[in-house]
């Protein structure tokens, strides 16, 4: 497999780890020095209607980028459809409704697709060829160490573990070098992810002696990693069976006091600020804390002599009041499904001019064309 990055006997297996080993550090050193054009990049996966910890975690956090970019940054937003079938297909109705609320979620909550090109990853096909070109500087026992491979894996039987689901990080790396982006919008638990992306980045460049790929940056948000509801030890997330687990951002005020009620606390009586001790209230705290955009010692201070339920209820109505407006675009886009293909055809039609014209001088440079 390594033979698809020959462009002459000198550039075998044992070139290409030589180059590495020696160059490296220099052309780390080179690319982040470099006058590359700024480009933000981040993906989400289209797990159907947004939920809070991906209104806190990204989309609030890509608005705010939106509002401040400089002219002539590039702003590519990709709802990364592929990435959602490594652990196995979805049925394509559901696939393409999920989809659709996703775009109509990001609409809803103020993602400008004039301002940010927004569009269908699978829509690319150049996203896959550079995923392939990237799969030979990488080894199957380095993406088997990756923190998501390692959960994900355990649950399929006997072995029968997905390709898509190892390869998950070189495509996630392709995704954002093939638009040579400088700045990628994700979380603290993508760290590592984010290294093998700059590993590969670098690679690249040593072995070809250039210096085309920049060494992005990690941008995380303000927030902390929102926690499920009904269990403060992991992350909200979509694939939680109950949905007492997650607000979504089309929740009705009744749901989302009902879901705030029902979230996990503590028979203590008042309300104080400890994540190991108190998880439940602390992970209120912290969501209160983000909706009002004040400090959480502040916000503790503020209930130290209040109800959990009051906490609670207080929690629902700033959510409610910051997703009112939100939901009520959300259905409007929904009914016209046309339009948001629409969109997402314009992002597509944006993209794909990066797309080409990086992936033909890629080619280029790897002996190829």
């Amino acid at each position: 497999m390594h033979k698809i990055l020959t462009r002459s006997a000198s550039f075998g297996r044992n070139a290409l780890k030589n180059a590495s080993l020696k160059s490296a550090a220099s052309f780390a050193s080179t690319s982040a020095s470099s006058p590359h054009p700024t480009v933000y990049f981040s993906g989400i996966q289209p797990t159907g209607v947004p939920h809070l910890g991906n209104y806190l975690g990204f989309i609030e956090q890509w608005i705010n980028i939106q509002e401040i970019a400089e002219t002539g940054t590039s702003l590519l937003v990709s709802i990364v459809d592929l990435h959602a079938m490594t652990v196995g297909p979805t049925k394509p109705t559901k696939a393409r409704a999920d989809i659709r609320e996703m775009c109509a979620g990001l609409l809803a909550c103020g993602v400008d697709h004039e301002e940010s090109t927004l569009f269908q990853q699978s829509d690319i096909l150049e996203h896959t060829q550079l995923a392939w070109f990237l799969g030979s500087l990488q080894t199957i026992t380095k993406l088997q160490r990756m923190p998501q491979y390692k959960d994900k894996s355990k649950k399929f039987k006997n072995g029968q573990v997905p390709l898509g689901l190892v390869n998950y990080p070189v495509l996630q790396a392709a995704d954002v070098l093939l638009y040579k982006g400088t700045h990628v919008p994700v979380g603290e638990d993508q760290t590592q992810h984010m290294n093998l992306l700059n590993d590969l980045a670098i690679h690249f460049n040593a072995v070809f002696e250039v210096d085309y790929f920049p060494i992005p940056k990690q941008v995380c948000g303000n927030h902390p990693r929102i926690k499920s509801l009904s269990n403060p030890k992991t992350k909200m997330s979509k694939s939680d069976p109950s949905s007492l687990s997650r607000i979504e951002i089309c929740d009705s005020r009744n749901v989302i006091v009902k879901k705030c009620r029902r979230a996990m606390s503590d028979n203590e009586g008042n309300v104080t600020y400890d994540p190991i001790k108190r998880a439940g209230v602390s992970n209120l705290l912290t969501l209160y804390a983000a909706f009002t955009k004040r400090p959480i010692p502040e916000v503790a201070k503020q209930f130290a002599n209040s109800s959990t339920l009051a906490l609670k209820d207080e929690l629902a109505d700033v959510i409610d009041e910051r997703f009112e407006p939100i939901r009520h675009n959300y259905h409007t886009l929904l009914g016209h499904t046309a339009r948001i293909d629409d969109i997402l055809d314009y992002g597509a039609e944006r993209a794909v001019v990066i797309a080409r014209k990086n992936i033909a001088e890629i080619r280029k440079i790897m002996g190829l064309k």
